[in-house]
């Protein structure tokens, strides 16, 4: 059986080279440069690939870097969007509690909003409080200081509100300023009309609708929104008004049962 050859391992050859340049510095400076000219290509092999070996691991180190950095700019960036939705909902709770300080003969129930009506048919919302929390069918639901709507349906942890910009949804309102009446209605969109209101009314652009505590359902003075226009009913008999709701009924998040 015929022997494998054996080829010199690269530390090897490293070790007899080194050796030979040491060696060599016994002798005549001639006699040195003739040695060296001999490795000339062994030893810049040698010296490239050093320089190889550093620049991968310098490599490697940039490359560990830059993921630590990416990383980290991830985890702020995270962090300044979480402290950004606190601020967000710190804001709104203090409008709740807001309200509630200008409110204190009445008692509240906090909830969130977790469901929307999927349909689209029904202007609704879904709060995470129900009968186990004392929230009845009827009782008025408020954000910030204005109306958002009332209970239609109250289970034990859940109850459905009727938002004010349902069609089937009617307050019984007054024009701040000028006092005159009406029956506010949802259109189904993001306004409201202001129904019934006289033909001498004064009621125009900018004027706030507030809730007139006429139905035993919504108390008196409960901020609806502002006028948007003023025209004439179909009919010519009375003015209808365009409101603006106050609350964002499509952003709504937190609202506040009254009880």
């Amino acid at each position: 059986m015929e022997k494998p050859e054996k080829y010199p391992s690269f530390l090897t050859a490293f070790i007899v080279i080194i050796g030979i340049v040491f060696l060599s510095q016994v002798f005549s400076n001639d006699f040195r440069i003739k040695i060296l000219n001999i490795f000339r290509g062994p030893l810049k092999l040698v010296s490239g690939l050093s320089y190889v070996l550093r620049d991968v691991a310098g490599f490697k180190n940039s490359r560990d870097e830059n993921r630590i950095l990416r990383e980290n700019i991830d985890n702020l960036e995270k962090q300044v969007l979480d402290l950004k939705e606190f601020d967000l909902e710190n804001k709104r709770l203090r409008e709740l509690l807001g309200f509630r300080d200008s409110s204190k003969d009445r008692k509240f129930v906090p909830a969130m909003v977790i469901a929307r009506d999927p349909s689209g048919l029904i202007e609704s919302v879904i709060i995470d409080k129900g009968k186990g929390d004392a929230v009845r069918k009827d009782m008025a639901v408020v954000s910030g200081n204005a109306l958002v709507g009332r209970v239609r349906e109250s289970g034990h942890s859940i109850a459905r509100v009727l938002l004010i910009t349902d069609v089937d949804s009617v307050v019984s309102a007054i024009a701040q300023r000028t006092r005159d009446e009406g029956a506010v209605t949802g259109n189904g969109r993001d306004s409201l009309i202001m129904k019934y209101v006289d033909l001498t009314s004064d009621i125009k652009e900018g004027d706030e609708v507030i809730t007139s505590g006429f139905g035993g359902i919504f108390e008196k003075g409960i901020l609806i929104g502002k006028v948007l226009s003023v025209r004439k009913d179909a009919n010519g008999l009375y003015l209808n008004a365009i409101i603006k709701p106050e609350v964002n009924i499509e952003h709504l998040e937190e609202a506040l049962v009254m009880r």
